[in-house]
């Protein structure tokens, strides 16, 4: 006797997982594994909560509170008085208003900020509504640009897609482009090696954009380091890439043999559900403040004494 299913047979072929493409975030994937390997695993890949995500609670807080300005700048949403002021800086209180706004959406997502913290990122924010200004809002042409692309490894590995988030992308001049990405960190010296992952991104960023956009010419990349703006920074936060300079495609190929590279370690560790601890010192130390497992890390740049609240 027959099954029913039997006429089904190989028309629909089964591919295993590992011939599944699989996705990677540059920043979520590929800076987090390179900035502690250990802790890309507990909370990315076991699933582990953070108690207090206070790194990613204060860089959400910083990138929809500017989109907000700009959109209301724009027109598209009203201002703290309720008004639509199209054309306008924003205000003081239109910097409280939105903020609050993009608290009240993450307290409700279960992200929270402590007093300090809040206050902290509200004045950076008001600060750099002022220092940008209406000419930074009215340079941007797009906001948000959600990339995502297949790469083909030229080592002949699997290949994987890779997506991402550019903030702005702002127009100086007609038919030119920059690419703005927004850090809520002190901005990195130079040669620093959280710098060049960070230079990395944007590179591996770069050819994904001048494929949507065709029509422009892509001159810039600029890392806006918010914290900079703050009491004790150096009131300069911004870190600039010529993207014309003759050495761009030598740094891309650089970068994206690197993004591949680590693409292969996350898979192998996925593989064998082990995710090796960085040497001890390696690791940031505000990135060590900031993770559970502090307390018995071997990989801790420094010394933890547990106590109680």
């Amino acid at each position: 006797m027959t099954h029913p299913l039997d006429a089904l047979k190989g028309k629909m072929p089964y591919l295993p997982p590992d011939m599944l493409i699989d996705r990677y975030s540059f920043t979520g994937d590929i800076l987090s594994y390179g900035r502690c390997s250990k802790q890309y695993g507990k909370f990315k890949y076991y699933g582990f909560s953070k108690a207090l995500p206070i790194q990613a609670w204060f860089g959400d807080v910083v990138h929809m509170t500017i989109e907000l300005l700009f959109r209301q700048v724009k027109g598209d949403i009203k201002d703290s008085l309720n008004s639509i002021s199209s054309g306008t800086l924003p205000s003081d209180d239109d910097v409280e208003f939105h903020a609050t706004e993009s608290m009240n959406i993450l307290k409700s997502k279960g992200m929270f900020g402590r007093k300090a913290d809040r206050e902290f990122v509200l004045e950076l924010l008001k600060v750099f509504n002022l220092k940008e200004g209406l000419s930074f809002y009215k340079r941007i042409i797009k906001s948000e640009v959600r990339l995502e692309t297949i790469i083909s490894p030229s080592t002949g590995n699997r290949p994987y897609i890779m997506n991402g988030i550019i903030d702005v992308l702002a127009s100086p001049t007609p038919g030119v482009i920059e690419i703005w990405d927004y850090k809520a960190m002190v901005k990195p010296p130079s040669g620093d090696p959280k710098l060049t992952s960070l230079e990395n991104q944007m590179y591996n960023y770069v050819e994904i954009v001048q494929s949507l956009f065709p029509k422009y010419t892509i001159t810039t990349a600029v890392l806006y380091f918010i914290n900079e703006l703050g009491p004790k920074g150096t009131g300069n936060p911004v870190h600039k890439i010529d993207l014309t300079s003759s050495t761009v495609s030598t740094c891309i190929t650089a970068a994206r043999d690197d993004a591949n590279d680590v693409v292969e370690e996350i898979r192998k560790a996925k593989l064998t559900g082990t995710f090796p601890d960085p040497p001890k010192g390696s690791v940031d130390v505000k990135t060590c403040d900031a993770c559970e497992w502090r307390w018995h890390c071997t990989s801790a740049s420094k010394t933890y004494t547990l106590h109680a609240p």
